[in-house]
């Protein structure tokens, strides 16, 4: 009976029905954990739905309420039924918040939820009437699903990190970003200076020889007497003889005398 002696003191503690008696599978403080420690305990009450269930439905026809036996037990599927509305909202905020964290945090997680869900352990061993009057007396602290949605919020809009250990959300400063050096652009070299254009060859005009002056052909001077031979002295002809000087018609003249 020690499983069911110490399901119904962890059931007394979490209700706030056992004094300051400490619980081992108290809910943590922390944000995170605490969301998911109320998912191991809501899930925990969910699995033993159809386990309780046929006792619970013999306890309500034993005791009916004042609105009969009928409309309290249509009460128990809507509770099953937001019971895993809710679970799906608290398994929503943890991942968000494990996505948030700048460190591994699910391994944490996982020991709360296991945690939360060990408030039930002795379910197998306790009277099924005792069990069946516990499940049907509890209900997740109220809290759960203000915390749950609180957590979602810092995580997945505000961005923090979760500091499970302390409740307090930090974020790391970001690393200094080292801004990547401006490529150099490459230089460009200068075009090489164009070549001078080759001045035209000047052309050579061949001087245009001066054409020969032909000799004159020498004047015979009109014999004077009959046996002068008058020459020319600008233009001498060869003498026979000897040339002697003289005038003839107001000229200097050569005469060739035969010898």
């Amino acid at each position: 009976m020690a499983n069911a002696l110490f399901l119904a003191l962890a059931l007394l503690a979490q209700n706030g029905q056992a004094g300051a008696q400490p619980s081992l599978n108290a809910a943590p403080t922390d944000e995170y954990g605490y969301v998911a420690w109320c998912y191991g305990a809501l899930g925990g009450y969910a699995s033993l739905y159809d386990q309780v269930m046929p006792e619970v439905t013999r306890i309500e026809k034993a005791f009916p309420g004042p609105d009969g036996v009928q409309a309290a037990l249509k009460t128990y599927p809507e509770m099953r039924a937001q019971a895993q509305k809710d679970l799906k909202a608290f398994a929503s905020a943890i991942t968000a918040a494990e996505k948030a964290s700048p460190r591994p945090i699910s391994e944490y997680g996982a020991a709360q939820v296991k945690r939360g869900a060990a408030i039930w352990q002795g379910a197998g061993s306790v009277d099924k009437a005792r069990l069946a009057q516990m499940w049907m007396s509890w209900s997740p602290p109220g809290d759960c699903e203000r915390r749950a949605k609180a957590l979602e919020v810092k995580s997945s809009i505000l961005g923090r990190a979760l500091n499970y250990n302390s409740g307090s959300a930090t974020t790391p400063p970001p690393a200094p970003t080292t801004p990547e050096p401006t490529p150099t652009p490459a230089e460009t070299p200068a075009p090489a200076p164009a070549a001078p254009a080759a001045k035209p060859a000047a052309a050579t005009t061949a001087p245009t020889p001066k054409p020969k002056t032909a000799a004159a052909p020498a004047k015979t001077l009109p014999p004077i007497g009959g046996n002068e031979i008058i020459v020319d002295p600008v233009n001498p002809v060869p003498c026979a003889g000897s040339l002697i000087p003289a005038k003839r018609g107001g000229r200097d003249v050569l005469i060739c005398k035969p010898n």
